[in-house]
């Protein structure tokens, strides 16, 4: 019983990541788009405002990108901030390195880097917010801050091959830690938040 509920919630865990990103996307794109073709039938005041007004959130994906590839092994060759082509605005070039396993979760991590990150900081926002009382200046930052994670936290298209890439292995490693903590605390697993954390392969996140 124990291994089959594992299996169930590891599966969860690899599933949703990716999920979480491609409905964000969806849903904050298409809000956007419909508001400001209110405005603009044009679309261009969407396009600036997704491509220039929110670039911090751009620098955000990026960087984490970046900041997971480097904690789990790889090597960073390239950053990119700001390269406007196709359905991209930056990138991050490297290259995985180690055994198999390690590539796989350097992959992994890497390509879903953003929606982890993403989450994490929309929710630390949240919380300053809601309980801190911030000068006006102070709030507009963290509120602008906030949209512009919010609206580049999805998985590109590459991320998604990535992380697919990286699959086999890392839900192999979410499976073992979900079954280690269900034997260590089976009845109050829910209630802990476990840290997840190859021959050489190359990645190119956006």
């Amino acid at each position: 019983m124990m291994l089959k509920e594992s299996a169930i919630i590891a599966v969860i865990i690899v599933a949703a990541i990716p999920l979480i990103g491609f409905l964000e996307n969806v849903l904050v794109m298409g809000i956007l788009r419909n508001v400001f073709g209110i405005i603009s039938r044009s679309g261009g005041l969407f396009l600036f405002f997704v491509n220039r007004v929110t670039f911090a959130g751009v620098m955000i994906h990026e960087l984490s990108h970046a900041l997971f590839a480097f904690l789990t092994g790889a090597k960073v060759d390239k950053i990119s901030l700001y390269h406007k082509e196709g359905d991209h605005l930056g990138y991050v070039q490297y290259r995985a390195r180690g055994i198999w396993p390690l590539q796989c979760v350097q992959h992994s991590l890497s390509s879903c880097a953003p929606v982890v990150v993403g989450l994490l900081a929309l929710a630390g926002i949240y919380s300053v917010i809601t309980k801190i009382t911030l000068p006006v200046w102070g709030l507009a930052l963290l509120i602008y801050l906030f949209v512009s994670i919010l609206v580049h936290m999805d998985m590109s298209t590459q991320d998604l091959k990535l992380y697919l890439k990286g699959v086999p292995f890392f839900l192999i490693l979410s499976f073992v830690i979900v079954l280690i903590c269900l034997s260590i605390n089976p009845d109050g697993f829910y209630e802990l938040i476990p840290v997840l954390p190859v021959t050489t392969g190359t990645g190119l996140v956006h």
